[in-house]
C-alpha cells in the first residue's frame, strides 16, 4: 500500500537541504574533479577513470576482474563496462581473459597511454594540492578514507539487518 497523495505532497514540500546532503555534495564534488582531470589527460587518450582503473592493473602482477572490482570499489558490472570501452581504444580481448596481466593484447599500448597521462595527472594533482593547501589536502583524504570506513560499517550493518 502507498503512501497518500497528501503525505506525498508534504513530504516533497518539506524537501531536502540540498547543501546538507553528504551525497549529494560528495557527488557534485566528484563530478567537478572527474572533469577537471579528465580535461587535463586528454591528450593521452585516457579519461581519469579509465586512468585510475589502468593504474591498478599496472601496478600488480595479475588480477581476477572481482578482484579489481573490489580493490576499485565498484561493483564487477561497472567495471566490465568500463573495460569494455579499454577494450574498445586501448586494450583488444581484455574482458575475455579471466586474469588481466601483461599476456593481454594491447597491454603496451595500455601502458604507453598511462605512461602519457602520469606527467599531465601530475600536474594537476600538483596545482589542486596547491590550491586547497598541503594541510587541508591532507585533511581532506583523511576525511574521504573516514567517510569510506562509514561508508562499510554502515553496509556492512545493513548486510546483517536483512
Amino acid at each position: 500500500m502507498g503512501l497518500k497523495k497528501q503525505n506525498i505532497e508534504a513530504m516533497l514540500e518539506q524537501g531536502i537541504s540540498t547543501d546538507t546532503c553528504t551525497c549529494g555534495e560528495l557527488r557534485k564534488a566528484a563530478r567537478a574533479i572527474t572533469i577537471l582531470y579528465d580535461d587535463a589527460i586528454k591528450s593521452s587518450g585516457l579519461l581519469s577513470t579509465q586512468f585510475g582503473v589502468l593504474q591498478v592493473i599496472y601496478n600488480i602482477d595479475s588480477v581476477r576482474i572481482s578482484d579489481l572490482a573490489d580493490k576499485l570499489r565498484m561493483d564487477r558490472t561497472t567495471l566490465t563496462r568500463n573495460l569494455a570501452v579499454l577494450e574498445r581504444g586501448i586494450y583488444q580481448n581484455l574482458t575475455g581473459k579471466r586474469s588481466l596481466n601483461e599476456n593481454c593484447d594491447g597491454y603496451s599500448k595500455g601502458r604507453s597511454a598511462v605512461a602519457k597521462a602520469i606527467p599531465l595527472w601530475n600536474v594537476v594533482q600538483r596545482k589542486v594540492r596547491q590550491k586547497k593547501g598541503e594541510s587541508s589536502w591532507h585533511e581532506l583524504m583523511q576525511n574521504l578514507g573516514g567517510f569510506l570506513k562509514v561508508t562499510d560499517q554502515l553496509t556492512n550493518q545493513n548486510a546483517r539487518n536483512v
